[in-house]
C-alpha cells in the first residue's frame, strides 16, 4: 500500500480536524508512510442465498439480529459477507506509539482506518466487476443501526476468517486485528434501497444518526456529490 492510495480528506476527518499547521502536515506525511510500510492486507468473501421471513432476513442460512439489515437486504436473493484486515504489524505500530506519542498513536489510528476502507473499497470494486449483478447495496456491518455486535462470531466463523486472514472476535465482539472490518453487500438483478439511509455511505444527507455523528458533513460540502 502507498500513501497516495489513501484519502487524505478522510485521514483529517478521522483526526477531526479540516487543516492541520505545516508541522504537523510534515509529521502526518511521516506517520502515513510508515504505517503502510506496516499494512498487511488480507480479505476473504463469501456469496451466499439471502431468505427472507417473518422471522426476519437469513444469510446462508444464518439469522441476522435487528430490522435494519433486513431492510438494507430488501430485493436482494444473494449477498457477499466479507472480511478485511490490515493485520497485526499495524495493531503493534500504534500500541508502541500511545507509549512514546500519543499525537503519532492518533495519526497512526487515523491513516489505519482511511487504510482498511481503501482496502475494502478495493475489494468491493473487484466484486462488482467479476461477479455479474446489475445492482449492489453498500457495505453493512455489524453494529449498524439495530444489527448487533455480537454478532460478529457468527460472521467470521461463517468465512472460516480465524485460520483463513488470522481474524478473529473477542469476548466483547472487538475484531483482533483491530483494523478490521466484516461487512454484508446485498447483490440483485433489481433496483436496491439506498443503504445510506441506514448507515454510512460517504453521504450525510439521509441517514437517520446524522444529528449526533462526529464525523457528519456540512451540507455544503456535500452539493453536487454524487454519492
Amino acid at each position: 500500500m502507498k500513501p497516495s492510495d489513501l484519502n487524505r480528506d478522510e485521514i483529517l476527518m478521522l483526526l477531526r480536524t479540516p487543516a492541520l499547521d505545516a508541522e504537523l502536515e510534515t509529521m502526518l506525511d511521516e506517520c502515513t508512510e510508515e504505517l503502510c510500510k506496516a499494512v498487511q492486507p488480507r480479505t476473504i468473501w463469501r456469496m451466499l442465498p439471502v431468505g427472507h421471513s417473518d422471522e426476519g432476513v437469513r444469510v446462508g442460512g444464518l439469522l441476522l439480529g435487528g430490522k435494519d439489515i433486513a431492510l438494507h437486504l430488501t430485493g436482494c436473493k444473494q449477498a457477499v459477507l466479507l472480511a478485511a484486515t490490515l493485520s497485526a504489524p499495524v495493531d503493534a505500530l500504534i500500541r508502541r506509539a500511545e507509549a512514546s506519542d500519543m499525537m503519532k498513536a492518533l495519526m497512526f489510528d487515523a491513516v489505519a482506518g482511511a487504510a482498511i476502507e481503501a482496502v475494502c473499497d478495493e475489494l468491493e470494486q473487484s466484486l462488482h466487476e467479476s461477479l455479474g449483478f446489475r445492482y449492489y447495496t453498500a457495505r453493512f456491518s455489524a453494529g449498524y443501526g439495530d444489527f448487533p455486535l455480537n454478532q460478529q462470531k457468527d460472521l467470521i466463523t461463517m468465512l472460516d476468517a480465524p485460520r483463513k486472514i488470522g481474524l478473529t472476535v473477542t469476548q466483547h465482539n472487538t475484531l483482533l486485528p483491530m483494523k478490521s472490518v466484516t461487512a454484508i453487500i446485498g447483490l440483485s438483478d433489481q433496483p436496491v434501497k439506498d443503504a445510506r439511509r441506514y448507515c454510512c455511505g460517504k453521504s450525510c444527507g439521509e441517514c437517520p444518526n446524522r444529528d449526533g455523528c462526529v464525523y457528519a458533513k456540512n451540507p455544503e460540502d456535500e452539493k453536487g456529490s454524487t454519492q
